[in-house]
């Protein structure tokens, strides 16, 4: 399981909802990270396993 940690510009990204979902792979993690970068506040999106403590998997950015 994968899910995505969120940089942004200002505010939160808790009114995201691909930022609370859990991904079943790597894929849908990238398809999810962009998402969410299509929103102008987000900067990068970071995906990690869904484990503790979270493993980085990779970034994505604009």
């Amino acid at each position: 399981m994968f899910k995505l940690v969120t940089t942004m510009r200002r505010g939160s990204a808790s009114g995201l909802p691909q930022a609370w979902a859990q991904y079943a792979s790597v894929e849908t993690a990238r398809a999810g990270a962009a998402e969410l970068l299509r929103e102008d506040r987000v900067l990068r999106v970071m995906i990690v396993r869904n484990e503790i403590p979270h493993a980085f998997v990779e970034w994505s950015e604009r």
